[in-house]
């Protein structure tokens, strides 16, 4: 247990945060795919975000819970973006906790896979591992949303489609990306001195 937390893990564990957090920044300020739409006492937005790249990462490298603990921390700004600034708490807590999801869920099946090996599996774990958050989004959006904004039935299933498929469309993209990062030797050899 106390190989967890090491230093060395916690560290690797705060720089993936970062990463994540500056990966949805950018994502989201550059592909914002629907504005801000004001909704009763909150609005909504629809935007890019790339934070699971870190995620992924760290969850490959690391396992379950390095993976769990990136995503959670590493959701801060699009916590921030698509909830708290907008008035919408139910995201802003929500979302990292999803995102806490899809990092333990990535942990323990790309190492039971051992996808780090077979590159053409890293697409299919991503979308894979965005499944209990994917759930976690779905119920969010269709059973909390009606409890607290009123008269939310009518767009909340069309906010809730176009959310999850932005969100497989966006695992996609990041496991493409996860593979090409993968091939490269001195990358791997780099993340993987975090954990000997």
């Amino acid at each position: 247990m106390s190989d967890l937390f090491s230093s060395k893990r916690l560290t690797f564990i705060a720089m993936m945060a970062a990463l994540g957090n500056v990966l949805s920044f950018i994502s989201i300020k550059l592909a914002p795919l629907v504005p801000s739409i004001p909704l009763g006492p909150t609005s909504f937005s629809l935007a890019l975000d790339l934070s699971h790249l870190s995620t992924f990462i760290a969850a490959l490298f690391g396992g379950p819970v390095v993976g769990g603990l990136t995503a959670l921390i590493g959701g801060s700004v699009a916590a921030f973006e698509f909830g708290f600034s907008q008035g919408n708490f139910i995201t802003g807590f929500g979302l990292p906790v999803g995102k806490a999801l899809t990092g333990i869920t990535a942990g323990l099946l790309m190492r039971r896979l051992g996808v780090g090996d077979k590159r053409v599996m890293m697409v299919v774990s991503t979308v894979v591992s965005y499944i209990p958050e994917g759930i976690v989004t779905y119920l969010i959006f269709m059973y909390l949303f009606p409890l607290f904004i009123p008269n939310s039935v009518f767009w909340v299933a069309a906010l809730t489609v176009q959310v999850l498929v932005k969100a497989v469309i966006e695992m996609v993209v990041m496991g493409i990306l996860l593979s090409a990062m993968l091939g490269n030797q001195g990358f791997t050899q780099y993340v993987r001195g975090s954990f000997s």
